[in-house]
């Protein structure tokens, strides 16, 4: 019997995100949620978009919507959004793309998101609301904490940590038994060759601190 959800978030990963639940035939999505009043009454390969957040408690009752994922960037609001649909009584969802590669030991969490192929090695740990993005590698023995986002091409060596709400750009790699800080962000293109502290963005090749980030948590 296939669970009724919702995507929250009609954007570009919005779509990416659906075309990877299509293939999941234990779930139906009934439609996306967006508090973009321009995205309202938008059909996006086939699936309608229903409304905003303040609308989601009626649909849940009248489209018995069970689950869901969230599908947008920003980690700060992607974390309370995750926190808020469990509240609702809604079950996080995996989006796992049929041809991403995962290890058979690898231990993941609730309402990730993993795309075409991504490889994720073995006895690797990956949080909730994790992003895992076009051809991303995660190598053996990583610790992907909660509200990650791993962009496309981003490359992980083997035992890297990397801690809540921190970002790794397009294309970037970090060598084997790095630590990354929490709420940090590694721009595109970058190569981290030495552990990162907490809410600092890293750039270049080498990486280098090029800003401290006083800011909350997964913003």
């Amino acid at each position: 019997m296939q669970v009724n959800i919702v995507i929250i978030g009609a954007g570009g990963h919005g779509k990416v995100t659906l075309d990877i639940l299509q293939y999941d035939t234990s779930v139906e999505v009934i439609g996306f949620i967006d508090d973009d009043e321009n995205s309202h009454d938008k059909i996006i390969s086939g699936v309608p978009v229903l409304g905003n957040m303040a609308a989601l408690p009626r649909l849940i009752q009248e489209k018995r919507i069970e689950g869901g994922i969230i599908a947008l960037g920003n980690r700060k609001v992607r974390a309370a959004l995750f926190e808020h649909l469990k509240e609702m009584g809604l079950k996080p969802v995996n989006a796992v793309h049929p041809r991403a590669v995962i290890a058979k030991n690898v231990r993941m969490g609730d309402g990730v998101m993993i795309a075409a192929g991504a490889i994720i090695n073995t006895d690797s740990i990956i949080g909730d609301d994790v992003i895992i993005n076009t051809g991303a590698t995660i190598d053996h023995d990583n610790m992907i904490g909660d509200h990650v986002n791993i962009q496309p091409g981003g490359n992980l060596g083997g035992a890297v940590t990397v801690k809540a709400y921190t970002e790794v750009g397009i294309g970037a790699t970090v060598i084997q038994n790095i630590s990354i800080g929490e709420g940090s962000t590694i721009a595109a293109g970058a190569a981290i060759i030495s552990d990162v502290p907490d809410n600092v963005t890293v750039v270049g090749v080498p990486g280098r601190i090029f800003r401290a980030d006083k800011r909350e948590k997964g913003t």
